[in-house]
């Protein structure tokens, strides 16, 4: 059952007061999905936020030139936020999320969130400055993981120097 202490851990909600998580709460509901699901698609309309509670979600793209997506993200820490595409940005997922292996997840109605937020902007500040550090860390490991495949394409194991 979700309650403000539950909330209280999600990376998300941290340094909100616990008047604003019990406010949040009825906007969450519990939700597991099985090993391979779908959780959400790349490109289609965000209305959900999503919290890992159990289990492992593969982020990924889908880069046009390449036949398979590409995986830019493992989460398996509970206390993850998933589809933050859904309170900020263009309203449409960024990425498409896979269920691992069997997931728990909380899911929070984007809109109502965002509602809830807007009227109280104190709280909105708190949760905008956690998405902001989220969104940070995230292109952080993107970055890594660009500059690994930049490096081992520039620099193959088996290329030799010419004279």
């Amino acid at each position: 059952m979700v309650n403000a202490e539950t909330l209280a851990h999600f990376e998300l909600f941290e340094g909100l007061p616990d008047e604003a998580l019990r406010a949040i709460v009825p906007l969450c509901r519990e939700a597991s999905l099985a090993s391979g699901a779908k959780i959400f698609t790349m490109g289609h309309a965000a209305d959900r936020i999503y919290l890992l509670q159990e289990g492992t979600v593969r982020l990924t793209i889908h880069a046009t030139a390449l036949p398979e997506p590409v995986t830019i993200t493992v989460l398996n820490t509970p206390g993850r936020v998933l589809g933050w595409s859904a309170i900020i940005g263009s309203g449409h997922y960024t990425t498409t999320a896979f269920a691992v292996n069997d997931v728990r997840v909380l899911t929070i109605d984007g809109h109502a969130l965002v509602d809830y937020l807007n009227q109280n902007p104190c709280d909105g500040y708190v949760v905008m400055q956690r998405v902001a550090q989220i969104i940070g860390q995230r292109l952080a490991a993107m970055r890594k993981l660009l500059l690994e495949t930049v490096i081992d394409y520039e620099k193959p194991e088996q290329a030799t120097a010419e004279n």
